[in-house]
């Protein structure tokens, strides 16, 4: 039985697969299994790692999101004698990235760690330095049907797991929109509109504030908040484009926050216009909290509103007065795209840390029961 499970990091800020990573890891150590975070020194990785009661070893290394082969390969030897004060038979390594497979897959395969990749992201897969990283897994795990589908074709025995959301469906969403209005000197009156997530130029944050100018114009009783962290955009970046867009004196820009309830439950619309993104956390949490979503058509959001419903899709190609004419639709009658509150708990139940923990472990044994020596190549290679 896995008695031991590492997550290696290499970079410093939090996304969503942090967060799942530490749901799942505590999710786990109410099982008795103990997690190890292996990180960067100094980085809100690691205050976050300990503040959710996990455990840190520091890799010893400087945090980044890039990899070098050249770099990953002579640092082997270090990762594993990382590696050699957590060992068991009974260890398994999970990576949450592709760049942290690519960095510790290999020193944990020659340290006899069963590996297992969950797949969180639209990777160029074809590069070759990430299919080499993929020989390291014994198991993948993908988030939804358009990862599964990028592995598919490298992989034969991928398995579709989410990611774990640990959120209260009777949150208290009165008392925590009256905190944001009084935070915001917002009138009880105001229709919160929110964005969730890191400021990367895929998600589109230039496009929610053009959105929002338009539903100002339209409603002025319009205001919106964006929750996040820098990205491609910085959060200066991000008021600079609200003043450029005519929205700054009604538009929020408070950073990265958690819990994320207390920045969905206010909320009387999020909008998501990301139109590749490989699942969407934040959708999820906003319908299991009965907050109704406007996200652009493609990739995890048209599977999360297909399978559930929650809000509406718009078409990557809408303008911002036809993604505006959307979001007043939703706002108009938010009832209609609210679960039932059945459904909703039904939601929260299948999606909680504990179910997931439950389905992991069985990835978990059997990757740890998988001959634990690097491939025949890999091992010749180093």
């Amino acid at each position: 039985m896995v008695e031991r499970v590492l997550f290696p990091f290499r970079g410093s800020q939090i996304g969503g697969s942090h967060v799942a990573t530490f749901t799942l890891a505590r999710a786990l150590q109410q099982a008795g299994i103990e997690c190890v975070v292996i990180c960067p020194d100094g980085t809100m990785i690691m205050d976050e790692a300990k503040k959710a009661g996990l455990r840190v070893v520091s890799s010893g290394e400087t945090p980044t999101g890039r990899n070098n082969p050249i770099t990953d390969f002579s640092r082997v030897s270090a990762r594993r004698r990382v590696l050699e004060g957590e060992f068991r038979e009974s260890c398994v390594m999970h990576c949450n990235d592709i760049n942290s497979l690519r960095a510790w897959g290999l020193p944990a395969r020659l340290s006899g760690i069963g590996v297992v990749y969950h797949h969180h992201a639209l990777n160029r897969l074809w590069w070759p330095p990430h299919l080499l990283s993929l020989g390291y897994a014994n198991e993948v795990l993908c988030i939804s049907d358009v990862t599964m589908n990028a592995i598919k074709a490298w992989r034969s025995n991928p398995v579709k797991e989410l990611n774990p959301f640990e959120l209260d469906p009777n949150y208290d969403r009165d008392t925590a929109r009256q905190a944001l209005l009084h935070e915001f000197g917002w009138r009880p009156d105001a229709r919160i509109i929110g964005w969730i997530g890191n400021f990367w130029a895929r998600k589109r944050p230039d496009f929610f504030l053009r959105v929002a100018a338009e539903l100002y114009r339209r409603d002025p009783k319009c205001r919106f908040i964006m929750f996040g962290r820098d990205g491609d955009f910085s959060v200066a970046e991000v008021k600079q484009m609200a003043i450029e867009y005519a929205v700054d004196e009604v538009t929020a820009v408070p950073g990265f926050r958690l819990p994320v309830e207390t920045n969905l439950a206010p909320l009387d619309l999020l909008l998501a216009p990301a139109p590749t993104e490989p699942f969407g956390r934040a959708l999820v949490e906003a319908i299991i909290l009965s907050t109704p979503v406007v996200a652009t058509r493609g990739a995890g959001h048209s599977e999360i509103i297909g399978a559930w419903g929650g809000g509406l899709l718009s078409n990557e190609t809408d303008t911002p007065a036809e993604a505006a004419s959307l979001c007043l639709e939703v706002l108009a009658e938010p009832d209609r795209y609210r679960l039932s509150d059945a459904a909703r708990h039904a939601l929260a139940e299948d999606v909680t840390p504990q179910a997931h923990a439950r389905r992991v472990l069985s990835v978990y044994e059997r990757a740890a029961r998988t001959p634990h020596q690097a491939p025949e190549r890999v091992r010749a290679a180093h």
